[in-house]
């Protein structure tokens, strides 16, 4: 009958666990495997049940963790509950028997691969070949799953000596019996992932109470450190797999990228050693290694790039709140990249791994950062580029050190779409940020330039966008030849060309640079002074744009308060005032500007009543129509400021008779 099977079975099972030979007790587990496979439907007995509950439990828990493989695990529990007395010896090492044995009897019990659970797939193994040949894979489940959830009852009870002394054996003992196992399972792999699953537990040890005794933070710090050998030994295992196993490798390097990645749930200490086994152990081991780790890779960013699509509208609506709060409360993000909600917070830091990754894998292949550029420019995947904009200085910076800046610029041009144009800037600006305090090179210039001729804008012209990153560069007397295109662009192209031109000039920006050999053009870049007299002295007609365009360029300019302050407008308006009494005409713009600069810039108004105002009545601005116009504007604004010694009168008085009475017919003294 089955009972009397179950009670034989038990028996031999029973013998073979408390036989002194160590002959006798690998015949009894021979018999036991034997027997438990045979006796399909056959229940366990009471001595024995607990292990059979305990795979049950095992396995219903993984499923839960392993959504991937909740179809071959939904198949291991069915076997596990048509088969007891399999479910029953694949765990029965791993059960508490409550006896007062030391370690090392523990590890002994099962240290050989003639353990019972090797037996057991052994034999399921040879039976495979004429029977359900699945019946290898669900015992090899059920094994695995016993493993970890051995290894989770005693990270949640870490006062409990023997669990603990079975999970650091079965740990320990895993990757042996792994390695002696006929063949291995996508399935299993992940399994074995989920050992690295203990974040929770590394931070709950990892806290004290003020009521927490020493002995209780010795025992807290001693499981921290189990747990993660346990899951060190988890990632030996995937290693070894990777590269003793042709057939899995791909899986094995899936699980371990997935936990460099952070998609498969593992502690910040073990996605760090996840990284460096992928990085610096499988992807140099070989071709093959190398390509299933970049495969790998692919997997992880496209997975994150769909995770930034589907929660595309959450994170909107929370920035959109977000931001009504803060300009409620007079608030302001000081950085474009910084989240701007705790949902894009969160967002950001699930997608900011394996843009890590693939980042570090992109420096060793650059053709990976054509993947890189297309995901973060997919619609909706917003959260995903600006993961890749704030980690784009690193891998400028380590393209550029292996590769060259100029070659790598080209390289990455050629692969980029029209679509990816923001990115692939985004990439060059980089490039020239990595070459610290120093100009770029004049290959990287030229690289530069050469892409801007082979991509076009809308208007068929180079896009002066790729030339941005390089401006600083650039001699000035070539960069007023690009001067109209900037202008021609929007407020956002001229304002960031300006804002790199004079980048590496900070010490020049109220100087107005002579060059030192007339006879040789050697000044690179231009300053905040230089910009703001050369956008003076645009011939807007001769370059072809309207005057509204270039007096709202100018306009632009001096709103921009933090770069074209007081002392930069007034060297450039001094400069220009100069070149007036050596001959020069004043540009068009020049009256309004002053103008401008009464109203936005008190601190000038004296230089300009008792410098400025003077000295174009000196060089007779009255014989210009529009500048006289302007000058006697400028002069009612200041003629009666209410400040002490601040007046325009001592320059009204300089003028010509004949001006001083045209002047005080349109503004009479009051």
């Amino acid at each position: 009958s089955k009972l009397a099977s179950s009670m034989a079975f038990s028996r031999v099972l029973m013998s073979s666990s408390n036989a002194r030979s160590s002959a006798v007790a690998d015949f009894g587990k021979q018999i036991a495997a034997r027997l438990a496979l045979t006796l399909e439907g056959v229940k366990a007995a009471s001595e024995i049940e607990r292990s059979h509950v305990m795979t049950v439990e095992a396995v219903e828990s993984s499923i839960k963790k392993n959504a991937e493989t909740e179809e071959e695990l939904a198949g291991a529990l069915e076997f596990a509950l048509e088969n007891p007395l399999v479910s029953s010896s694949l765990a029965y090492d791993l059960t508490p028997k409550g006896l007062s044995s030391d370690e090392n009897e523990v590890s002994n019990a099962a240290a050989s691969t003639s353990a019972l659970a090797m037996r057991i797939l052994n034999e399921a193994y040879v039976c495979s070949f004429n029977e359900d040949k699945a019946k290898y894979e669900k015992c090899l489940d059920l094994f695995v799953s016993s493993v970890v959830n051995a290894c989770d009852l005693s990270n949640q009870n870490p006062k409990d000596n023997e669990r603990k002394r079975i999970a650091n054996a079965a740990a320990s003992l895993l990757p042996h019996q792994l390695g002696a196992a006929p063949f291995l399972t996508p399935s299993s792999l992940n399994l074995v992932s989920s050992l690295c699953d203990i974040d929770e537990v590394v931070k709950k040890f990892s806290t004290k109470t003020p009521s927490q005794t020493i002995a209780e933070a010795a025992a807290a710090r001693t499981a921290k450190a189990a747990a993660e050998k346990r899951a060190t030994a988890a990632l030996l295992i995937l290693r070894d797999v990777a590269f003793q196993r042709d057939a899995l490798r791909g899986s094995a390097v899936d699980c371990a990228v997935a936990i460099a990645s952070g998609r498969l749930p593992a502690s910040a200490q073990i996605e760090d050693k996840a990284l460096k086994l992928v990085m610096n152990v499988i992807f140099p081991k070989n071709v093959d290694c190398a390509d299933k780790v970049i495969t790998s890779a692919a997997k992880e960013l496209e997975f994150a790039t769909r995770f930034a699509i589907e929660n595309h509208e959450k994170i909107k609506k929370a920035n959109e709140a977000s931001a009504r709060k803060k300009e409620k409360h007079g608030y302001s993000s000081k950085s474009a990249l910084a989240p701007q909600s705790d949902e894009e917070k969160q967002a950001l830091d699930r997608v900011r791994k394996p843009v890590v990754l693939v980042m570090a894998l992109a420096v060793r292949r650059p053709e990976i950062i054509k993947a890189i550029m297309e995901n973060g420019c997919r619609d909706g995947a917003d959260v995903l580029a600006k993961a890749i904009r704030t980690n784009m200085p690193k891998l400028a910076r380590a393209a550029a050190t292996k590769h060259g800046a100029a070659k790598i610029a080209v390289q990455v041009a050629d692969m980029a779409s029209e679509k990816e144009a923001p990115l692939l800037i985004c990439f060059l600006d980089n490039l020239v940020t990595a070459a610290d305090k120093s100009l770029p090179s004049q290959e990287l210039i030229d690289a530069c330039q050469e892409i801007q001729k082979a991509r076009l804008d809308a208007d068929g012209k180079p896009d002066i966008r790729y030339i941005m990153p390089v401006v600083s560069g650039i001699k000035r007397v070539e960069l007023l030849k690009e001067l109209p295109d900037f202008v021609k662009g929007s407020d956002e192209i001229l304002k960031t060309a300006l804002h790199r031109m004079s980048e590496r000039l900070g010490r020049y920006s109220m100087i107005f640079r002579d060059e030192p050999d007339p006879t040789e053009n050697t000044l690179r870049g231009m300053s905040s002074c230089e910009q703001m007299v050369y956008l003076h002295q645009l011939d807007f007609h001769a370059i072809g744009i309207p005057q509204k365009r270039y007096l709202d360029v100018i306009r632009v300019c001096l709103e921009d308060d933090e770069v074209f302050n007081d002392r930069v407008v007034q060297a450039a308006l001094d400069y220009i005032s100069g070149k007036f009494l050596e001959g020069e005409s004043l540009p068009l713009a020049y009256m309004r500007t002053i103008i401008l600069t009464c109203s936005k810039h008190e601190s000038l108004h004296s230089w300009i009543c008792h410098v400025l105002l003077p000295r174009l009545v000196e060089g007779q601005v009255h014989s210009d129509k529009r500048q006289w116009e302007g000058w006697m504007r400028c002069a009612k604004m200041l003629e009666n400021t209410g400040d002490q010694g601040i007046s325009s009168l001592e320059a009204i008085e300089k003028l010509p008779e004949e001006q001083k009475k045209m002047y005080r017919a349109k503004y009479p003294k009051k």
